[in-house]
């Protein structure tokens, strides 16, 4: 077939040259150039799999990712696998071809290449999404591709839920793969830790299953370790009786602000408070440039259906500038409809023993970074706290223990510095606040005694990858890395292999 010239018009525009019927992409920094390799690799997927599971990136208008650094990227192409099987067949076809590839759950990560390949293929899992509930509700076996909110928006028919993310547009696999926190984990634990098995296709294209007793070093692995190990098709899942929940969003003037951190502070350490399981609070301290000041706001959330619980009772007696409850289902405070791929984002991170001179530190440390780029165009910059509790801790110790080699006896608190914005001109300013910003509540957080090795690799920026594994611990590092061998010989699944983004061992 020969293309037309108003076609290849088109193309153009879209950054690919045409010779004959082969679509080749233009050179660019968020495309390179297309291999002979993936070429090759692409032409095999496109008879597999045909026109409505494959798309070349000049007929893909409709994929949509999250992050507008990620949607920027173009693949060689994008192919929608089914089942484990077509996951199967498309691993076989890109080691055969040794083409890179980068594969796609809910498209949460942050850097260009994590879920939408540079130049290579994309695997994307959005066809495996279903729900399916096992052994009278205490089990559910969810597709590799699921976001939370269509995990929730199953089970809560259904009147279950599992541990799933805050946020409905984010995936099961990567949330799960890396810890998972979730409104649901002081009474239950991280989602790693309600993990009973996984399905697995490993680079040589075999399907494995990994439970306690079926590959437990896999099993233990997948627990923490990322991307490394394989591509996950499907989790089965914990699942818990659950109706609605309270979540209540409160802000304060900044004059309260102290005042404020007092009461977190109790919240994340008392432990008569601590021990009601369906507690959670999650810290906001947010920029609005329009009006060049800091909000605190606090999420409370409450895993049953009370308006006001007792648990938040001291904190409530602060005036509020705004207080807004909803009760309702998961599948409901989860359901967003923002748009996808227009908005910049960067996450980093860091894990501290609680101590209330480091919240007040941080924020002011906060506020001086962020105000030194309040020009970057669409700025929303916000510091996030909240505890990572005693039973989510103890619940790590389950079948087996996870890979994370989290030690704490009592509760720690994840920081997350996370911004949007909307201009590819920020992009450095940003990577500089965040850095800087990081490095000055660790020094921090070191001269009071309070630091911790661990950082959560969900959110981790690409300046902290290396850090990532080091701070599971000398002992889990060493085993990671030996399981990676073991399962993936030829280096697949490593950053000098084909699936490269994200976090890589090796």
């Amino acid at each position: 077939m020969q293309f037309s010239s108003a076609l290849i018009h088109l193309l153009a525009g879209y950054g690919v040259l045409v010779y004959g019927s082969q679509p080749i992409e233009r050179p660019s920094p968020l495309n390179g150039t297309v291999s002979e390799n993936c070429h090759r690799a692409c032409a095999s997927l496109s008879n597999s799999f045909g026109p409505d599971a494959f798309h070349y990136p000049y007929d893909d208008s409709n994929f949509t990712i999250w992050d507008a650094k990620q949607q920027e990227v173009r693949p060689a192409c994008r192919v929608e696998p089914s089942t484990a099987s077509d996951v199967s067949n498309i691993i076989n076809t890109l080691v055969s071809n040794w083409c890179h590839f980068a594969v796609k759950g809910g498209g949460h990560s942050r850097n260009p290449g994590d879920s939408n390949s540079i130049g290579g293929v994309t695997v994307d899992l959005d066809r495996m999404t279903s729900v399916e509930i096992l052994e009278d509700g205490n089990k559910a076996r969810v597709g590799g591709g699921a976001t939370s909110y269509q995990v929730y928006a199953a089970l809560d028919a259904h009147n279950l839920s599992f541990v799933g993310g805050r946020v409905g547009t984010v995936g099961v696999g990567g949330f799960t793969l890396g810890g998972g926190t979730s409104p649901f984990s002081n009474k239950y634990g991280w989602a790693l830790d309600n993990v009973y098995e996984y399905e697995v296709v490993l680079s040589n294209g075999t399907i494995v299953t990994a439970s306690e007793s079926r590959n437990p070093d896999l099993y233990f692995a997948l627990r923490g370790g990322g991307n490394n190990f394989g591509v996950v098709t499907a989790f089965t899942v914990r699942t818990f009786a659950q109706g609605p929940v309270s979540t209540t969003l409160v802000t304060y003037a900044s004059n309260q602000t102290e005042q404020v951190l007092d009461r977190i502070y109790d919240l994340f350490t008392d432990e008569q408070l601590t021990d009601d399981v369906n507690m959670g609070l999650d810290m906001f301290y947010t920029y609005s440039p329009d009006e060049d000041s800091f909000t605190l706001s606090g999420t409370q959330r409450y895993a049953r259906p009370i308006r006001n619980p007792p648990v938040f009772s001291a904190m409530d007696q602060i005036p509020a500038l705004t207080r807004f409850n909803i009760i309702s289902n998961m599948s409901s405070q989860t359901q967003e409809s923002e748009p996808l791929g227009v908005t910049r984002h960067l996450f980093a991170t860091l894990t501290v023993s609680p101590s209330r001179p480091l919240l007040s530190q941080a924020v002011n440390i906060f506020e001086e970074e962020v105000r030194a780029i309040s020009a970057v165009e669409g700025l929303v910059p916000n510091l996030v706290s909240y505890a990572l509790s005693r039973n989510a801790i103890a619940a790590m110790k389950q079948r087996g223990g996870n890979a994370l080699g989290i030690q704490a006896d009592g509760p720690l608190l994840l920081i997350l510095i996370s911004t949007a914005w909307s201009d590819a001109d920020g992009d450095i300013a940003v990577n500089t606040m965040t850095g800087n910003t990081i490095a000055r509540i660790q020094a921090a957080a070191e001269s009071l005694g309070v630091a911790n090795r661990y950082l959560y690799i969900n959110y981790a920026s690409a300046q902290q990858e290396d850090e990532i594994f080091p701070g599971y611990g000398e002992e889990n590092e060493r085993r990671l890395k030996e399981i990676q061998r073991a399962v993936d010989p030829r280096g697949v699944y490593t950053s000098q292999g084909l699936w490269r983004g994200f976090v890589k061992l090796l």
